[in-house]
């Protein structure tokens, strides 16, 4: 930036000393001669002297002026100019990290490449490989073996969980992996996931999926890279309804393409919403998906009898995870006592799984073991269960007058609020809070409600009007289809125009 511009003191102090001696002259010469004439130059000289300092003092001053207008004009010229060129680095900076992602992406397959070759083989193979993330539940198979059930007979399907609760899949009539999770063997990330992308790329090898279905709520790097290696589709079921600090701090969900291809977003009867996946993906929204399906259940008759129960009582379903109900502490615990209470008419039961560890059988309460309990819905009068996804939706399209008991330790379900929203439609009651008085006061207060028969059949009459579920089969339609064009590159042919006229 250039310096204000300052007037040369010694070249203007000669000046001034001359014009001051020509100043002095011309005066005393107008003073002291004789003759006009004379007298006239020399005043025309003194004024001559006086006016040129003036003058220069003031080009001087006009040149200072406009040199420091100037100045300030490079300013915010230089200004501008150091912002473009910031604006410039920061564009750099992000095309750099795009590519040295992008750098990462097809390093890592390079690797899963170099390790082994994808047989393209037309004629065998699975057509989709369904994939659970880790949990103790059956929550993320359910939904899979229910989309599942929907696609076209004939198709090749198996399974991969981490669930440990696989072994109660084992009658499904489909053929299950199972691969513990990093919390089952308390193996670390940097531990357990180079280990579970070789396994899933050897099960990958030797399967031959034509497409894989993810459901969970973080999609493994070691999924995204074998597909994306083989070029396998990956379709990500996301279960909605997340807490909010998680939905806002996930990465993948609001930037879906940077680990599947495709995403189908299960509705919900607590009530619908719009998902963020980010560029690149548009989300299939579906119906809300459930496991059973309507000709799937057994009569009251056929059902008592399965179960050993007499057909002349009634009963309620207590459906509850998260402890022993022998357990004083448990919410299974003080639910039994409290129906205990308040209702004669309702004698309880527990279905228990089959590979569960054997407990004591509190009095008054009646243990079975069945599976998928819902079979059996139409034995009994209400249920109290969790409030997860398929248990929810579960107790709403089968109509079942229900408490639902939110487990607030998830990590990402927002089992709260879904309780909340049904309880708001009156489909549900709500046992607000599980832990201390104040959810031992919930649960007594909708313990009452369920236990009165108007109410229950007020709800009745209300889940009476809702809508079947549909979810299954229409993500089976979106599955079929993305099935079926994932096999076109299967299509490319040579025709060997040299051999034909060879043979005229």
């Amino acid at each position: 930036m250039s310096a204000t511009p300052r007037i040369r003191i010694p070249k203007f102090f000669l000046l001034l000393v001359i014009s001051a001696c020509i100043l002095v002259a011309g005066v005393s010469v107008a003073l002291f001669t004789d003759s006009p004439a004379v007298a006239a130059l020399a005043a025309v000289g003194a004024l001559g002297a006086w006016f040129v300092p003036v003058l220069f003092a003031v080009r001087y001053r006009d040149r200072a002026k406009l040199v420091q207008l100037a100045s300030k004009a490079d300013v915010s010229a230089v200004i501008a100019k150091v912002d473009e060129t910031r604006a410039k680095e920061s564009r750099h900076e992000y095309h750099q990290e795009r590519s040295l992602e992008r750098i990462e992406d097809e390093l890592r397959q390079v690797h899963v490449l170099s390790t082994t070759e994808l047989d393209q083989d037309e004629t065998s193979g699975l057509d989709v490989l369904f994939v659970t993330s880790n949990g103790a539940g059956l929550g993320h198979i359910s939904r899979l073996y229910a989309i599942a059930k929907h696609l076209p007979v004939g198709r090749k399907i198996e399974f991969l969980t981490m669930s440990t609760a696989y072994e109660r899949m084992a009658g499904s009539g489909f053929t299950f992996h199972y691969f513990p999770s990093g919390d089952a063997v308390e193996e670390p990330p940097e531990t357990w996931n180079p280990i579970f992308r070789r396994y899933f790329l050897s099960l990958v090898r030797r399967v031959r999926p034509r497409l894989v279905v993810f459901d969970g709520t973080w999609v493994y790097m070691g999924i995204t890279d074998v597909c994306r290696a083989f070029g396998i589709p990956l379709v990500w079921v996301q279960r909605g309804l997340w807490k909010q600090e998680v939905d806002e701090t996930s990465i993948q969900r609001h930037h879906a393409k940077s680990v599947v291809d495709h995403v189908i977003i299960p509705g919900d009867f607590a009530g619908s919403e719009v998902v963020d996946v980010g560029k690149g993906i548009e989300p299939h929204y579906v119906a809300p998906i459930v496991m059973t399906d309507p000709h799937d259940l057994l009569d009251r008759e056929a059902a008592c009898q399965s179960l050993g129960l007499d057909p002349a009582n009634r009963y309620v379903l207590l459906n509850l995870g998260g402890g022993s109900i022998s357990d004083p502490d448990s919410i299974a615990f003080e639910a039994l006592k409290l129906i205990h209470e308040s209702a004669d008419d309702l004698i309880p039961v527990q279905v228990v799984s089959p590979l569960a560890e054997p407990s004591d059988c509190p009095p008054g309460l009646i243990q079975l073991s069945a599976y998928p309990v819902m079979n059996f819905v139409r034995v009994f009068d209400a249920m109290v269960t969790a409030a997860g996804y398929n248990s929810a939706q579960e107790a709403v399209c089968m109509r079942i007058p229900s408490i639902l008991v939110p487990n607030v330790n998830t990590i990402t379900d927002d089992q709260a609020r879904r309780a909340r929203q049904l309880a708001d439609q009156g489909l549900c009651w709500v046992a607000e809070g599980t832990e201390g008085t104040e959810g031992t006061e919930g649960l007594r207060t909708a313990v009452e409600q369920l236990t009165d028969i108007d109410r229950r059949l007020a709800m009745r009459e209300r889940l009476a009007n809702i809508a079947p579920p549909i979810g299954a089969s229409e993500a089976a339609v979106i599955v079929e289809d993305i099935c079926k064009h994932s096999g076109w590159q299967r299509r490319a042919a040579t025709l060997d125009g040299q051999n034909e006229q060879r043979a005229q």
